[in-house]
């Protein structure tokens, strides 16, 4: 999909700064097999396209090349990939309540925030698939946008049951749990079933403490109403395990020469 960018007249789309005629630079940049040149992609369509968490019309215009990127097992960083739709997704959503309606200096009325909001929302099934992928780095981009742009509640509950079973790594069991509360807090018909998950895997012997910690503290965050005298030292007795846990792990054992005579 890549080569049909000079379908697409960038030049009259805007960006930080005026027109995007470079953002089609960028873009084909991002699929380029010198990490170097990766690096400058995206970091110049950050400044151009994502300028402080502004979203524009070459912005808009970029989210199905970077979609197809991101399921292209050719692309070098998909998991670059899948952060950058998580970023411009996450900026979309937090600005569309306050910024529904924005005037630009001709005057002219927009509702690009809401309208990118909802343009990742409709391809939320594409950060579901990118939560099976092989590569735990894609993986781990991906958990967060099920918190962020997924609307079906029951489906939400289901997916998170399983990722948490399916993910190994803790850092990835972290990114369930807190995508958990997310949905918690985003949607109300995940509230209930969401809290009780986190307070029967907080209470877990078969789980290992960070997870039990995270659990514990994400539906404090998600449900701080619920906060009794037992939250904090089970708090401080799971981080505890974990230290043990860590020490065991990292323990060398030296042993000393036998001195003779």
């Amino acid at each position: 999909m890549i080569n049909d960018l000079d379908g697409i007249d960038w030049a009259s789309l805007g960006r930080a700064g005026g027109a995007a005629g470079d953002v089609s630079g960028w873009l084909r940049g991002m699929v380029s097999p010198d990490p170097d040149v990766r690096e400058k992609a995206f970091a110049g369509f950050c400044s151009a396209a994502l300028h402080h968490g502004s979203v524009y019309p070459s912005t808009v215009a970029s989210l199905p090349f970077l979609f197809a990127m991101a399921h292209d097992p050719a692309t070098p960083d998909r998991a670059g990939v899948v952060t950058l739709l998580l970023n411009i997704g996450r900026e979309a959503a937090d600005a569309e309540e306050t910024c529904a309606v924005i005037v630009g200096e001709d005057g002219e009325e927009s509702s690009i925030y809401p309208d990118t909001a909802r343009l990742i929302r409709e391809r939320v099934a594409d950060f579901v698939a990118c939560t099976r992928d092989a590569d735990p780095r894609v993986r781990a981009a991906s958990i967060e946008g099920l918190g962020l742009f997924l609307d079906d509640a029951e489906h939400a509950v289901a997916l998170r049951e399983n990722r948490l079973v399916e993910q190994s790594g803790a850092a990835e069991r972290e990114l369930v749990v807190r995508t958990t509360a997310d949905l918690a807090l985003r949607l109300p018909e995940a509230a209930m079933p969401a809290r009780a998950w986190l307070d029967a895997l907080a209470e877990s012997t078969a789980t290992d403490p960070d997870t039990r910690l995270a659990a514990l503290v994400h539906r404090a965050r998600c449900a701080p109403d619920a906060i009794d005298d037992q939250t904090v030292p089970t708090a401080f007795s799971l981080a505890y395990s974990e230290l043990l846990l860590n020490i065991n792990r990292s323990r060398v054992v030296c042993r000393f020469p036998r001195q003779a005579g």
